[in-house]
């Protein structure tokens, strides 16, 4: 007696589930495209979302800055015999020595002063650079050297920005870090010691320029610092606290 076998490609079941896996696949593929373009789209309009939060976030963050101004002075102990101070405004002077100096306190051989100011957590004041070429500005440990050639970095006791020739604007963290930013005319300093953050704006863009996230501690007692450089006589100015 012989037993007739099927060719399993042959049963009708195989070939019904072939089908039911053709047409399944072939309903599922507009699906799934549908689902993936969705879905892509989803993505992208999160991605913009959240981008549009952080500009929003920025200007916010230069606006709580603002609420923490301070009255800056310059303190003329603390300053180059060449720097020319007038009220809130220094300039270089190639004249005879301004003033007495103060050995032990002042910037002997680089155009830098110190500012005076209370000492709350967190302290905000703008500086007006408006055709200048070249500054330094940022805070510095009150320790930090003051004496011949100034080496700028955290480590040493400095966080300051600085513009050279008018084009290269630099953050003068313990490497140079070239910033691609536009060359603010007025800039505003931010010093948070909770956060540990001291933080430069374009305070006429209200726009971010550079934040060091290694800032000083309370304990670090730091202080304003400017310099108009020593290529020209040109100004710069503390801007008095904008009324609110």
């Amino acid at each position: 007696m012989y037993t007739t076998h099927t060719a399993p490609w042959s049963d009708p079941y195989n070939e019904r589930d072939s089908q039911y896996i053709f047409v399944s696949y072939t309903l599922s593929f507009p699906v799934i495209s549908f689902v993936f373009h969705t879905s892509f789209w989803f993505i992208i309009a999160i991605v913009d979302a959240s981008a549009r939060s952080i500009k929003k976030t920025a200007k916010f963050d230069i606006n709580q800055a603002r609420s923490h101004e301070v009255d800056v002075t310059l303190d003329v102990d603390t300053a180059h015999p060449k720097l020319k101070i007038h009220g809130n405004s220094l300039q270089w002077t190639n004249e005879s020595p301004q003033r007495k100096i103060e050995v032990e306190n002042c910037f002997d051989e680089e155009p830098f002063v110190l500012g005076k100011m209370g000492s709350p957590l967190k302290t905000y004041w703008e500086v007006n650079v408006k055709e200048k070429d070249d500054w330094v500005l940022g805070v510095a440990k009150v320790t930090a050297n003051r004496k011949g050639p100034l080496a700028f970095s955290p480590t040493n006791g400095f966080w300051v920005i600085r513009l050279s020739n008018g084009q290269r604007l630099k953050a003068m963290e313990d490497e140079e870090h070239v910033l691609d930013k536009g060359i603010p005319d007025k800039v505003g300093i931010y010093l948070d010691y909770q956060e540990r953050k001291v933080t430069f704006f374009n305070a006429e863009e209200d726009s971010l320029i550079y934040s060091f996230i290694n800032g000083p501690s309370y304990q670090d007692d730091v202080l304003p610092l400017f310099s108009p450089w020593n290529n020209d006589a040109k100004p710069i100015t503390i801007l008095p606290i904008t009324a609110t």
